[in-house]
């Protein structure tokens, strides 16, 4: 393996036994070339293309398309499952700079093959689970790269000219990817490192010979340098204890306000900054003289005292903990899930209602579950089988949602044997019963009932196993004026095998 940062000056490249050349004049002459944040740097691996895939390439139709809409959503959510690089470069041609935030949670070199357990509901994971996907790569760290390079390129081009982009990763391949990501967004517009504690130091890795590993990185590159996040900066507040008589520890209370405050050293302040803060108020001085900033506490409505403040860089606090401190009912059983209070700060710091969310690794459907309850737009693209079904079922779960679902590859597969008796009766013109029996019922991970509509299974009615419940064998389903029972479609899955069946009076099949 052969990796190497190279900068490019004045559009040449220049090759290291210049740089080692160098060496002559100094360290501190290559230190500089190669860590100026005004240098255009490179990273070289074998294998490297700088045409990684080529804008012409024809890109396939879509094998099937859903929609499902519940309550009165304010949002459109799209999922689309496919290969995520074509499926990038079909969004480029159709709706460039549209995308205010960009999230994805790729794999993270591990050499590892990752299941989901959203069937039986267990965080327990076995060889026998269906795959969720697979973060293998061929050349190590440089087939890594090379996946990686040309779908960071497409992701820049949907951003608009004020849109981020947040990569999750950890320290397998945080250093690469934030140097790839310099010289594809640009070393000017980095903005952050965010640190996210996954887990606390306990078990093996507190035990280990390194220090514990909990943290993993968020790497934040914006669309064009300065332009603050579109969205409120996240905030915590922090409970003070209170003293006997209820006054919170160590604070001070400001007659003027009528309410307590706390305080801390002038720091860098300039003089003029401190002129400026005496006149609103917000200087405290000792009895010695010596100048303190007065933060203000808030009263909650349970009466205590809190402490408001932005967050930093280290995320670690309740808002944000991972999936296992979350509700029971947030889980999917699906590995590496992140939390929606991490997304939910994400999205709410870089957007506004009405902006689009996109997240090219789609995963268990966390980012645009949280995009779509905040009232935003929201596109996820995923490969895998699982993602589709998961997210898919998470989202039928929200009071409001217009949810459009694109296949890109036909998972129905007529080898796959099929024994189920569909049952069908009329209650009157409105409302109709379906019912399910057979040897495959067992088998059966989701139903739906929709019809037919230029080329769009509209959903009715839609069931599948999400933590750990099983299928209803029974639906009722109430027909729009326009449609009869006889235009009804029903579509099964099992596992990642889809079956569409029309459905008529009486239906039996086997």
């Amino acid at each position: 393996m052969f990796l190497s940062l190279v900068p490019d000056s004045a559009g040449e490249r220049r090759s290291l036994s210049d740089y080692r050349a160098a060496a002559v004049y100094g360290i501190g002459f290559i230190i500089n070339r190669f860590m100026s944040i005004s240098d255009n740097s490179r990273l070289i691996w074998p294998g490297r293309k700088d045409a990684p895939f080529t804008p012409e390439t024809p890109l396939p139709d879509f094998c099937r398309r859903e929609h499902h809409q519940i309550g009165r959503p304010t949002a459109l959510t799209r999922l689309i499952h496919g290969d995520n690089l074509g499926e990038l470069q079909r969004l480029v041609r159709e709706q460039p700079k549209s995308v205010a935030c960009i999230y994805i949670d790729p794999p993270f070199g591990i050499g590892t093959v990752f299941r989901t357990s959203h069937t039986t509901g267990s965080r327990d994971t076995k060889t026998s689970d269906p795959i969720a996907y697979r973060d293998q790569w061929s050349g190590g760290i440089e087939g890594y790269l090379s996946f990686m390079h040309p779908r960071l390129l497409l992701l820049r081009e949907l951003l608009t000219s004020d849109g981020v982009i947040f990569v999750h990763c950890d320290w397998r391949a945080s250093a690469h990817l934030r140097i790839l990501m310099g010289e594809v967004f640009g070393p000017e517009n980095f903005r952050n490192e965010i640190l996210w504690r996954r887990a606390p130091n306990l078990g093996k890795q507190a035990a280990s010979n390194q220090l514990g590993r909990t943290f993993e990185s968020i790497l934040l590159f914006s669309r064009n340098p300065g332009k603050p996040l579109r969205g409120q900066h996240p905030e915590i507040t922090t409970p003070y204890p209170l003293t006997r008589v209820g006054h919170p520890k160590g604070c001070f209370f400001d007659e003027q306000r009528g309410c307590w405050y706390t305080t801390a050293p002038r720091g860098d302040y300039t003089d003029d900054s401190i002129a400026r803060l005496d006149t609103e108020g917000r200087i405290h001085r000792s009895a010695t003289g010596t100048v303190y900033i007065k933060y203000f506490l808030e009263q909650a409505a349970d009466g205590c005292w809190v402490k408001r403040q932005r967050v930093d860089t280290l995320w670690d606090d309740s808002a944000v903990r991972p999936l296992r401190h979350r509700p029971k009912a947030e889980d999917m059983g699906y590995d590496t899930q992140k939390p929606e209070g991490l997304l939910e700060r994400i999205i709410s710091w870089a957007t506004v209602p009405g902006d689009t969310v996109l997240d090219a690794f789609n995963g268990s459907g966390t980012t645009i579950t949280v995009a779509s309850k905040l009232g935003r737009n929201a596109i996820g693209i995923d490969v895998g089988n699982a993602s589709i079904s998961i997210t898919r079922r998470r989202l039928r779960e929200l009071a409001n949602v217009d949810l459009t679902v694109d296949v890109m590859s036909d998972t129905s597969n007529q080898d796959v044997p099929l024994e189920l008796n569909i049952t069908f009766q009329g209650i009157h013109s409105e409302e109709c019963q379906v019912a399910l029996s057979g040897m495959s019922l067992a088998s059966v991970t989701a139903w739906g009932i929709g019809y037919e509509n230029n080329g769009t299974w509209e959903c009715l009615w839609y069931s599948g196993i999400l933590r750990s419940t099983s299928v209803p064998a029974t639906a009722s389903v109430v027909l729009p004026a326009t449609i009869t029972p006889e235009q009804l479609t029903l579509h099964v899955e099992l596992q990642e095998h889809h079956f569409a069946i029309p459905v008529t009076k009486d239906a039996k099949i086997s």
